[in-house]
Protein backbone atom coordinates (compact mmCIF):
# COMPACT_ATOMS: atom_id res chain seq x y z
CA UNK A 1 0.00 0.00 0.00
CA UNK A 2 1.45 3.36 -1.02
CA UNK A 3 0.80 6.43 1.06
CA UNK A 4 0.93 9.96 -0.28
CA UNK A 5 4.00 11.78 1.02
CA UNK A 6 3.20 14.69 3.29
CA UNK A 7 6.12 16.69 4.68
CA UNK A 8 6.45 16.75 8.44
CA UNK A 9 5.97 19.95 10.39
CA UNK A 10 8.70 21.26 12.67
CA UNK A 11 7.44 19.54 15.82
CA UNK A 12 6.71 16.28 14.01
CA UNK A 13 10.26 16.37 12.66
CA UNK A 14 11.73 16.87 16.15
CA UNK A 15 9.59 14.01 17.41
CA UNK A 16 10.64 11.75 14.53
CA UNK A 17 14.32 12.50 15.23
CA UNK A 18 13.87 11.31 18.82
CA UNK A 19 12.45 8.02 17.57
CA UNK A 20 15.08 7.57 14.85
CA UNK A 21 17.91 8.18 17.32
CA UNK A 22 16.54 5.75 19.92
CA UNK A 23 14.46 3.11 18.11
CA UNK A 24 13.40 0.59 18.95
CA UNK A 25 12.20 1.99 22.24
CA UNK A 26 9.34 1.37 24.65
CA UNK A 27 6.52 3.89 24.30
CA UNK A 28 6.97 4.88 27.97
CA UNK A 29 10.59 5.81 27.26
CA UNK A 30 9.43 7.86 24.26
CA UNK A 31 7.04 9.78 26.55
CA UNK A 32 9.93 10.46 28.95
CA UNK A 33 12.26 11.65 26.16
CA UNK A 34 9.58 13.93 24.69
CA UNK A 35 8.89 15.44 28.10
CA UNK A 36 12.61 16.14 28.61
CA UNK A 37 13.48 17.32 25.11
CA UNK A 38 10.39 19.09 23.79
CA UNK A 39 8.29 19.59 26.96
CA UNK A 40 5.35 17.49 25.75
CA UNK A 41 2.79 15.83 27.96
CA UNK A 42 2.03 12.13 27.60
CA UNK A 43 -1.22 12.80 25.69
CA UNK A 44 0.56 14.99 23.12
CA UNK A 45 3.24 12.36 22.57
CA UNK A 46 0.68 9.63 21.94
CA UNK A 47 -1.42 11.88 19.67
CA UNK A 48 1.55 12.69 17.44
CA UNK A 49 2.75 9.08 17.53
CA UNK A 50 -0.68 7.89 16.38
CA UNK A 51 -0.70 10.47 13.59
CA UNK A 52 2.73 9.44 12.32
CA UNK A 53 1.82 5.75 12.58
CA UNK A 54 -1.23 6.48 10.41
CA UNK A 55 1.09 8.17 7.89
CA UNK A 56 3.12 4.94 7.77
CA UNK A 57 6.30 6.38 9.30
CA UNK A 58 6.34 4.45 12.58
CA UNK A 59 4.60 1.57 14.30
CA UNK A 60 3.71 1.04 17.94
CA UNK A 61 3.26 -2.68 18.53
CA UNK A 62 3.12 -4.16 21.99
CA UNK A 63 4.38 -0.88 23.44
CA UNK A 64 7.52 -0.87 21.25
CA UNK A 65 7.95 2.06 18.87
CA UNK A 66 9.89 1.37 15.68
CA UNK A 67 10.49 3.04 12.35
CA UNK A 68 8.94 1.57 9.20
Amino acid sequence: MTKDFQPLGEMESRFAEIIWQNAPLPSGELVKLCKEQIKWQKSTTYTILRRLCEKGLFQNQGGAVTSL
